[in-house]
């Protein structure tokens, strides 16, 4: 009996005892390629003073960050047509009438809304960094970006200030 109690209190203390990993300010990371995206995600981590080291060897780094990119090229806008925004009232009516005639142009909006992004274009972007030693991922963060103009800068950006601000928790936890 104490054989087994022993040994339950040694299993339980080392997982009491066992950090959850975390990215250390300071540590070195290689960007696996990604059709050129590793290129702003790097410029970007520079940019946003993420308090990591971007190295080009593999072997040399800490951790690894990979990505995933998803572009979707601007269309031409659809015209969206609703007929059923013409309602009448009759006089035994419930009032309902005004609430389909708002829903309908409520749902038109929307329509003409995602018409517009989609004219515009879209990229979604995810990151994920791990340790290289134990396959282990460290921070994971999604993002997508609308418009034009600097799609991919915008996201690289938006990814590595998250990255940042999740390099600044650990490193309070640990005070």
């Amino acid at each position: 009996m104490n054989r087994i109690l022993a040994f339950v209190l040694l299993t339980f203390s080392a997982f009491a005892f066992a950090q959850t990993p975390q990215l250390k300010s300071g540590s070195t990371i290689f960007i696996e390629p990604m059709d050129g995206y590793e290129t702003y995600l790097a410029a970007a981590i520079v940019k946003k003073h993420v308090p990591l080291a971007v190295v080009l060897d593999r072997d040399k780094a800490d951790y690894i960050i990979t990505s995933s990119v998803s572009q979707q090229v601007p269309t031409q806008p659809k015209t969206v047509i609703n007929n059923s925004a013409t309602a009448t009232i009759n006089e035994g009516d419930s009032g309902n009438h005004a609430f389909e005639t708002g829903f309908a142009q409520g749902a038109q909006a929307a329509a003409q809304r995602r018409a517009e992004r989609a004219a515009r274009g879209s990229t979604t972007v995810s990151i994920a960094v791990a340790d290289p030693l134990t396959k282990r991922v460290l921070f994971a963060y999604s993002t997508s970006k609308a418009g034009t103009n600097n799609q991919l800068q915008k996201t690289a950006e938006a990814c590595a200030k998250s990255l940042k601000e999740f390099i600044e928790k650990s490193d309070e936890s640990k005070k």
